[in-house]
């Protein structure tokens, strides 16, 4: 019998059956697709293994961040990470991953006609938005977004690979960047201004981002069958300072929200129903404790918002205010019980946002959102010892 804090071995090898021993590399290793027999699946094993040997060592540790960072990361637009076998004693390892059959970024876009292609350029460019903004509130930055790290699946799923120079980081350091003459590339025509400063943050990452995306568009091969609607903020996210683009990615969300909600059809009674719940909503929300954090996933706002209608069912209004605020804000917050929100407000919008398409979802709740993040933010009184 184990006790706590024992070291508790798996000893049975698992064997895999090579299907592609080249599937590409770079300077760092090389990747290629193996078969569990057991389960019947493709998996993609990644070997660090840099061509140069004299950086075997130095850049292991980056390796081991890899690991360290997918395994924080669950999202469907970030490629998933499965198992992993590192070798510390001689400095190498692999990683085993979800296998993405598709195309890389650069390929979908240059080839892009809008007729056969499984998702269109607006929805690429939402899904890596999304994407990054997941992994910035998780204050990680990828560091290196180049064609071959975006993949897009056969079901127009867009996944981001390749965390091997990622870092986790403190969101009040700007120290200069260890990596930066592998991360940042001269041969671009535009730079970021950081750049010359040696300096790499999350909007670093929302400049590449926008620069491959834009340098895609401009190289595709039908221009007339181009359908993106997002150019004005494409070139906010790539101003060269960074003050000067939005500050975060969640940012970009909402002006994505504001941009298409301004160019949706909207009736009257859908005003009426949006601004009614969305109106309560702020008028009960008070302020923000430290910081604000929303819920951007539309499936997870319909299921809360159900949950508060069941807990007040024979009630005429909602009787605990929270239960609603914490459909979509989910940091600590204060807020007013004395506003009144009727369970009908809450079931004629319920109503209304379950049968809008998936798209209008995440505009009327990028929307809401944009909304209460007006409000302020107070700074929590530091607890004393004595």
């Amino acid at each position: 019998m184990k006790s706590n804090g024992d070291i508790v071995p798996f000893l049975k090898q698992k064997d895999y059956i090579m299907v592609n021993n080249d599937l590409g590399g770079g300077s760092f290793g090389k990747t290629v697709l193996l078969q569990d027999p057991f389960i019947d699946e493709l998996f993609v094993a990644k070997k660090y293994e840099p061509v140069y040997e004299e950086i075997k060592e130095k850049f292991y540790k980056n390796f081991l961040d890899e690991i360290k960072i997918l395994y924080k990361l669950n999202h469907r637009n970030i490629v998933r990470i499965y198992n992993y076998y590192a070798y510390e004693d001689i400095f190498t390892g692999y990683i085993l991953m979800e296998y993405i059959d598709g195309t890389n970024i650069g390929k979908y876009i240059t080839e892009y006609t809008g007729i056969w292609d499984p998702i269109s350029l607006d929805d690429l460019f939402t899904q890596l938005i999304d994407g990054f903004c997941y992994i910035e509130e998780r204050s990680i930055i990828h560091r290196d977004i180049r064609e071959g790290n975006i993949l897009i699946d056969s079901n127009g799923t867009a996944k981001i690979i390749d965390f091997g120079i990622g870092k986790m980081y403190e969101k009040i350091a700007q120290d200069r960047d260890s990596l930066v003459a592998v991360i940042n590339r001269t041969d671009l025509d535009i730079l970021p201004h950081e750049y010359y400063k040696g300096i790499y943050t999350s909007q670093t990452d929302m400049f590449y981002l926008a620069e491959l995306f834009n340098r895609l568009l401009q190289g595709a091969n039908e221009q007339d069958l181009l359908d993106f609607s997002y150019q004005d903020i494409l070139v906010k996210m790539m101003e060269k300072r960074p003050e000067n683009r939005y500050a975060t990615f969640a940012n970009v969300k909402e002006a994505i929200g504001k941009h298409d909600f301004i160019n949706m059809e909207i009736s009257q009674e859908d005003k009426n129903t949006y601004q009614t719940f969305a109106n309560l909503v702020y008028q009960t929300l008070t302020s923000f404790i430290n910081e604000q954090k929303f819920n951007y996933d539309a499936d997870m706002f319909i299921a809360k918002l159900e949950k508060a209608l069941r807990h007040n069912l024979f009630e005429d209004s909602i009787q605990k205010n929270a239960d609603v605020i914490s459909s979509i804000v989910t940091s600590a917050y204060r807020y007013n019980n004395k506003v009144d929100i009727p369970c009908h407000v809450v079931k004629n919008f319920l109503d209304w946002f379950g049968s809008s398409t998936t798209q209008s979802q995440k505009l009327i709740l990028a929307n809401i959102i944009s909304k209460l993040s007006i409000i302020n933010v107070e700074e929590e009184e530091p607890e004393l010892p004595f």
